[in-house]
């Protein structure tokens, strides 16, 4: 995704480099060439707050996806924890178990 992003801010950068060098080196007036260079930068700014609003968008996407994982993760987490205890109190039990059987038969 990173790469691709790259490769738009390049097209991008180059775009708006070609068109205003095309400006200043038409023939026209002043006047023109300002509306002209007025107008280039209204639609590139138009252009990057739309892919602004798209990558804030996605990021929160991202952010969402994430905190979901996480949450699930923590709960799968937990799980282990509570699983591993019983293990351990059911072994526990056990050799104490076996311990008492032992001392009795002695």
């Amino acid at each position: 995704m990173g790469e691709k992003k790259a490769v738009f801010m390049a097209f991008l950068v180059g775009f708006v480099a070609g068109g205003i060098t095309a400006l200043f080196l038409a023939p026209a007036s002043g006047e023109e060439t300002r509306k002209k260079l007025k107008e280039e930068v209204d639609k590139t700014t138009e252009k990057l707050k739309a892919e602004a609003e798209t990558l804030k968008t996605k990021a929160e996407e991202l952010s969402s996806k994430a905190k979901d994982i996480l949450k699930t993760k923590k709960e799968e987490v937990k799980e282990a924890i509570e699983k591993g205890k019983e293990v351990v109190k059911e072994k526990k039990e056990e050799l104490a178990s076996k311990l008492l059987k032992k001392e009795g038969e002695a």
